[in-house]
């Protein structure tokens, strides 16, 4: 019986022990890299000039890629207004132009509250500050009790018109 191996040859190991051995000669691609044309089974096919590279050439500055401008998404961010500016050049004369061109508004910074009880000066954020259910003062989490800061109860509504409401009643019953 004759039989014929693709991928797979005969090889002997340890003596007359007969072995299937495996042949990746086809397997992958070889580097695109001029001086390199290493064979790669995971070869990276680069996304601006589509040919395949190995490990070490496949970033655009590895291959000197000439698809790249294309690609390049690259910006700086503005300290001053936060915004992204796109980043063709040198980043000082990018910033310069940014700054003279009357786009760049810096943003006016906003001090965050601070705690309203007297000798506290601990700011107030979303995670350690609380609102008084007595008086509705928002305070910092030290002063969050009645007794730590000056909690003076706020009359809403309901009790006022419930006082008014029970002083009826009681002259009703009385009368």
């Amino acid at each position: 019986i004759f039989l014929q191996f693709t991928q797979f040859d005969l090889c002997h190991t340890r003596g007359d022990t007969v072995g299937i051995m495996a042949h990746f000669s086809d397997c992958g691609k070889h580097c695109s890299d001029p001086y390199c044309k290493q064979q790669d089974l995971l070869p990276f096919d680069c996304d601006a000039c589509g040919k395949a590279f190995c490990s070490q050439h496949f970033k655009y500055e590895a291959h000197q890629c000439t698809g790249r401008s294309d690609k390049d998404r690259r910006v700086i961010v503005c300290p001053l207004c936060d915004m992204a500016i796109p980043h063709t050049g040198d980043e000082n004369v990018l910033f310069e132009a940014h700054v003279a061109s009357g786009a760049c508004v810096p943003k006016v910074k906003t001090e965050k509250p601070r705690c309203p009880v007297k000798g506290c000066r601990e700011k107030l954020t979303f995670s350690n500050s609380c609102e008084c259910g007595s008086c509705g003062l928002k305070v910092c989490l030290k002063h969050r009790f009645e007794d730590q800061h000056d909690c003076r109860p706020k009359t809403s509504c309901r009790t006022a018109v419930g006082s008014g409401f029970l002083t009826q009643l009681k002259r009703l019953t009385a009368a």
